[in-house]
């Protein structure tokens, strides 16, 4: 991540009520803090970290993107979308959060292995629960 475009997030981040936004990738972590001021006055916030990291992870951890139900399976079918320690694709179907009726697709985010379930399938989740965690492929 170029400097200009940290600039960019920030003046984004500006223009908005969100008083954190915070993005992680396997070298770098930023995150971008407004300084607090109300909404009507829309000052310039700040950035608080922009550096590498020491290391890149050995596993990523694949979390809610909802509220919901956790579903490791598609209704009806008996089958898992997955079964512990087999590889992955990025982008693949993992699980499914339920929320009422709806069913949204929880994903893979990189190449790599499985590791267990965090949360037991048919366990109600919050918003960023950890669900998996995913060792990643080199």
């Amino acid at each position: 991540m170029q400097t200009q475009d940290i600039r960019q997030l920030a003046e984004w981040l500006a223009a908005t009520d969100i008083d954190l936004l915070e993005l992680r990738g396997p070298n770098l972590q930023v995150e971008i803090h407004r300084d607090g001021a109300g909404a009507a006055q829309r000052a310039a916030p700040e950035v608080a970290h922009a550096a590498p990291l020491a290391e890149a992870p050995s596993h990523i951890s694949v979390r809610a993107t909802s509220v919901g139900v956790l579903l490791d399976r598609i209704p009806g079918r008996s089958t898992p979308l997955w079964t512990p320690g087999s590889a992955v694709q990025a982008d693949a179907l993992v699980g499914l959060l339920k929320v009422g009726a709806l069913l949204l697709p929880v994903r893979a985010p990189c190449n790599g292995g499985y590791g267990n379930w965090l949360v037991a399938p048919g366990s109600t989740v919050g918003y960023g629960t950890p669900l998996m965690d995913i060792s990643v492929a080199p």
